[in-house]
């Protein structure tokens, strides 16, 4: 997949680990939710536990429903908490946006689950081959990865609202998207 006129814009946030990107991005899809501009898609939440571990969870953007993508390991463990079956039960809002045709989809994060090709990968190519604009957020840790699996796509972008709201006004002027930028 690689960048090029014909393909829609893909927003990619770049940023440190625990860089305060899920509270950017929700900020980002709330503001433009608010001022009535068709978006759809998934933010993320984590909850930090007493034993230093979180909880995750998946907020749908149109509904605010929320889906654990977390599962509980017990003491010691290291191996990845993800949830598949809350992802793959949270993957229907990104299904469902896609057959509506949002104006933007956010999809929460691109990182150890989509790196291999799993996680919400497929709902993000389908999106893009549909034509509809995708934000993402990637940690630096996942750069090398996104650029294997994509063909280095999309546009990087800093972890900062204004960089957003910047890179939305092209897009909407650019895709006459019908809502404000």
């Amino acid at each position: 997949m690689s960048d090029n006129e014909d393909m829609p814009p893909i927003g990619v946030v770049l940023h440190d680990e625990d860089a305060g990107c899920d509270e950017l991005l929700t900020s980002f899809a709330t503001s433009l939710r608010d001022v009535g501009c068709d978006i759809g898609g998934l933010v993320q939440k984590s909850i930090k536990r007493p034993d230093g571990r979180s909880d995750m969870f998946l907020i749908d953007i149109r509904t605010g429903q929320t889906f654990g993508i977390s599962q509980p390991l017990g003491q010691g463990s290291d191996s990845c908490c993800l949830d598949p079956g809350g992802l793959a039960e949270a993957s229907g809002v990104l299904r469902r946006e896609i057959e509506h045709g949002v104006a933007l989809l956010v999809i929460n994060k691109f990182a150890s689950a989509e790196s291999d090709g799993r996680g919400l990968v497929p709902e993000m190519f389908e999106a893009i081959s549909r034509g509809i604009p995708v934000l993402t957020a990637l940690s630096r840790r996942y750069r090398s990865q996104w650029d294997a699996l994509t063909g280095g796509a999309g546009e990087m972008l800093k972890s900062d609202p204004s960089e957003l709201h910047r890179w939305w006004a092209a897009v909407a002027s650019r895709d006459s998207a019908p809502c404000p930028a």
